[in-house]
């Protein structure tokens, strides 16, 4: 408040001062051009000036701003033409992930003009016509596409090789896979394509060395991985044409996942290796196999040793007594300890696997092991027993 009195008292100040110096001597001004004349005071033509300046002020700032309509008029229209292409673009992926193939496409193709698509328009437009089967239109939109700069050419590299992939033409995508950079092909995306284009070659090798970075990737279903996998070693240790050193590398290479009990690919080696009489391998195998799992194949392929390699197995089989429920570790451990000269454990033996499951074989083989002591009858008696029990 103070400061105001302030300057209100100075301001009067000074209008009472100028006031008086007008008063005193206003001046004189004159100013002549040809007829035309001019009188007036200083203060008075000082007046004027300043009166003329701001009118000018106002008439430009009212020129510039009519100037400045057609702009802004412009920058409006161009702010509804790229929400349109918006709205188009975003109803065209929506469409694209509902699987509405034909509305994804005319979406996509009508996203405005170049300046306002990215480069995801032409990419998935050509997408959506390959999902409608017509992948000779969805190349057409790539080779368009690339024509016009408007994708990188590595995406539509990898898109034009899904075409190919989708019509089955394996040669043709891996022609278009080659035309990427080493970089480009370590892509997830490449390498999901190249194991497709292997498997529908029946190319195995390639494609056990593709899936685990496929399925590290996540881009293809574990279902579908899985099936592949299966497929692929087992068709490499049925190709193995070396026998059983190549069937048993293919073995150690293969997927921990796929050496668990009831994968098929365990069973086939052994089949593998008792068809081609690799006795040796069949036991070393089985003692590596001892060591993690004990299945009834595994107490089957036993059959195929030796009195000498059967005893090398005693061990390895002694620390699954416990655990077997089938008696089959048992009925073995019973051959051993009759190729030993144990009569008393080879009974002992017998007599638990039958308990543990009372089978035809573990029956004949108790009453055989019966008769070699003498017992007769009692060989006898469990014969007729497990016949009655076949009928």
């Amino acid at each position: 408040m103070a400061r105001f009195s302030l300057y209100l008292v100075c301001g009067l100040v000074l209008g009472a001062v100028l006031v008086n110096a007008i008063s005193q001597d206003p001046g004189y001004l004159l100013v002549t051009w040809g007829d035309w004349q001019l009188e007036t005071s200083v203060w008075l033509a000082l007046s004027a000036l300043m009166l003329s300046l701001v009118l000018l002020w106002f008439v430009l700032r009212a020129l510039r701003t009519t100037l400045r309509m057609p702009r802004t008029l412009r920058r409006w229209l161009g702010l509804r033409s790229a929400r349109g292409a918006q709205r188009r673009a975003d109803k065209g992926f929506a469409a694209f992930f509902e699987g509405h193939w034909d509305v994804a496409e005319k979406s996509l193709k009508k996203g405005g003009s170049p300046d306002e698509q990215t480069l995801l328009h032409p990419l998935y437009s050509a997408l959506a016509a390959l999902h409608q089967g017509e992948s000779a239109r969805a190349l057409t939109l790539l080779e368009q596409a690339e024509t016009e700069g408007s994708a990188p050419v590595s995406l539509i590299t990898l898109a034009r090789a899904e075409c190919h992939l989708k019509a089955g033409a394996t040669n043709e995508v891996e022609r278009s896979l080659e035309q990427l950079s080493a970089s480009e092909r370590k892509t997830p995306r490449a390498k999901a394509l190249r194991a497709e284009a292997a498997y529908l070659e029946q190319d195995w090798q390639p494609l056990t060395e593709l899936l685990t970075d496929v399925r590290r990737a996540g881009i293809a279903p574990d279902e579908q991985i899985n099936a592949w996998e299966r497929e692929s070693w087992n068709a490499l240790l049925s190709e193995a044409d070396d026998g059983a050193s190549t069937a048993v590398s293919v073995w150690k290479r293969a997927p921990e996942s796929l050496k668990a009990p009831g994968q098929s690919l365990w069973p086939a080696l052994l089949d593998i290796l008792r068809r081609d009489a690799q006795a040796d391998a069949l036991q070393k195998v089985l003692q590596e196999r001892l060591q993690q799992h004990c299945e009834s194949v595994t107490i089957d392929a036993m059959n195929g040793l030796s009195d000498k390699q059967l005893l090398k197995m005693k061990k390895a089989l002694q620390r699954w007594r416990d655990e077997d429920s089938e008696g089959g570790c048992h009925a073995v451990l019973a051959r051993i300890a009759r190729i030993e000269g144990d009569a008393e454990t080879e009974a002992a033996m017998w007599g638990e696997a039958h308990a543990r499951h009372p089978s035809a074989s573990h029956a004949v083989g108790w009453a055989d092991c019966l008769r070699n002591q003498g017992k007769e009858s009692e060989a006898s008696a469990l014969e007729a027993k497990a016949l009655a029990a076949l009928r």
